[in-house]
């Protein structure tokens, strides 16, 4: 009975022995890349346009993008440093959390990297940068390859339509460096497109954990402004002003909104057309406004007027705040643009509604908890769009 015992031993070492290449081959599947040198670049799509009859011989402004592309021999893009497939329209906001952490299926993008499985950036002065790319620095090549909207990968599409260029660009980036990239319109009447690349640098300014910050951009076309039909209310130069509004409801339940008087039509700065400068801008700091007990969290929310000079809401009734008396009279609403940060709890007529400049989550003991953190608006032929970094919080505790 011993001898065959050993004997059984001996078998099994031996099977195990055999299956050892394929344990370890097993275990090679997952590659873990590493980019050396690398800068942090995160790509918006910002053409907005619908191809229609007046445009039909525009491209389509849904890309694919090859960073460092590689051609077959026919001259067709097959390949790169790296490929992002499906970039569609930006959304209106830009959240700090990765994007591949929702529940989404589309293998739509609507940004670079988004739900591509790429290494991203690391956590940088605090602040969490997996919505950042890793890519070698240096010089890199940027092909953006015009596609149809379908959910069919490019490499399977018709020969053709592997073959219409959109943009093709050569940029220099920095080691260790944060981007934020978008493929613009520069020209509305010429119809130019380009690509602006703005290095930031909220990673490296002394913020305070208890202020929450924004800044502002106009990467609207050269004449977007001035075309016929434009009613957007965002004149190439606009002053900002942001006013901070509170949540109260009263023994019946009922809620009501009131500014708070001290943080009301604050000039933020004045915001310029330009989508050349790539320059950061300024940004404007403002309080986590601490409620509900011992722990800071807030309900209050901002409402954002974009006034074009001479307007000024603070001795003007002409754009009233919700729920304020005054008439915004038809012949100045191309002078004049609202904003409203939480459209969760607020929806007045004609505003445009995009999530807080602060976040709610539930961090450690307390759900929610709020935090400041760090924001951009950026407004471009019509449309405001709103990108949010936060810095690393605790984990919940449940």
């Amino acid at each position: 009975m011993k001898r065959k015992i050993l004997d059984m031993r001996k078998a099994s070492r031996f099977i195990c022995f055999l299956l050892l290449p394929f344990y370890f081959a097993g275990c090679t599947k997952t590659d873990y890349r590493i980019v050396e040198e690398p800068a942090y670049i995160r790509v918006f799509n910002n053409l907005t346009y619908e191809v229609d009859i007046n445009n039909k011989e525009e491209p389509q402004p849904f890309f694919c993008m090859f960073i460092d592309p590689e051609f077959d021999e026919t001259g067709k893009p097959v390949g790169g440093l790296a490929v992002g497939d499906f970039l569609d329209k930006r959304g209106a906001y830009a959240p700090p959390h990765a994007a591949h952490a929702g529940v989404s299926t589309s293998r739509f993008n609507q940004e670079y990297p988004g739900k591509e499985l790429v290494p991203t950036a690391p956590i940088l002065n605090g602040f969490d940068l997996t919505n950042w790319a890793q890519v070698s620095s240096g010089t890199r090549r940027f092909l953006f390859m015009s596609r149809p909207i379908s959910d069919v990968p490019f490499g399977q599409l018709p020969d053709e339509q592997q073959r219409r260029v959109f943009l093709d660009t050569t940029i220099s980036l920095t080691e260790r460096e944060v981007y934020t990239i978008h493929v613009l319109q520069r020209d509305f009447t010429t119809k130019e497109n380009a690509l602006y690349v703005r290095q930031e640098n909220f990673h490296k300014q002394p913020f305070s954990d208890t202020l929450s910050y924004v800044n502002f951009y106009n990467l609207s076309a050269k004449g977007f402004w001035q075309a016929p039909g434009n009613s957007s209310g965002v004149r190439d130069t606009m002053n900002v002003f942001l006013t901070h509004m509170a949540v109260n409801t009263n023994e019946q339940g009922q809620i009501s909104h009131q500014r708070i008087p001290e943080f009301s039509f604050q000039y933020a700065g004045a915001v310029y057309r330009n989508n050349t400068d790539t320059r950061v801008t300024l940004y404007h700091a403002f309080p986590v406004f601490p409620q509900h007990g011992n722990h800071v969290y807030t309900d209050t929310w901002q409402y954002l007027q974009l006034c074009a000079p001479p307007i000024d809401p603070r001795n003007s009734n002409l754009f009233p705040l919700p729920g304020e008396s005054g008439t915004i009279f038809p012949g100045l609403n191309n002078l004049y643009r609202a904003v409203i940060f939480d459209h969760a709890r607020y929806n007045p007529t004609g505003g445009h509604i995009l999530p807080g400049l602060v976040v709610n989550v539930h961090s450690g003991t307390h759900n929610p908890r709020t935090f400041g953190v760090v924001n951009s608006v950026e407004v471009v032929n019509g449309n405001v769009y709103l990108t949010t970094v936060q810095r690393r919080y605790p984990q919940p505790i449940y």
